[in-house]
């Protein structure tokens, strides 16, 4: 669902609650258009992420997700160390 669609969706429980007669009622209807607000800046968040990935050139998409997030990589584990971890699992 896109963000617009749920601003929108933010504004009907707004007016439903400038219409509700019961105070419960509007309670509600105002605390869903607070979620319906939130879901929308975390689809808007998640999309600039996404969007900022796809711009960059990398090998692996973990090395996408540092660069995005500016953290720092981590040091990757050795084929002689993957080795070890696979065959401890066998067990």
């Amino acid at each position: 669902m896109p963000a617009h669609q749920c601003r929108l969706n933010a504004e009907r429980c707004l007016r439903l609650a400038q219409r509700a007669r019961k105070p419960e009622m509007r309670q509600n209807l105002t605390a869903l258009a607070g979620t319906w607000t939130k879901l929308a800046a975390q689809l808007e968040s998640d999309e600039a992420l996404l969007n900022t990935l796809s711009e960059l050139e990398v090998s692996e998409p973990i090395d996408a997700l540092t660069l995005a997030l500016k953290l720092r990589s981590w040091p990757r584990r050795s084929n002689k160390r993957r080795q070890i971890v696979a065959s401890n699992r066998a067990y």
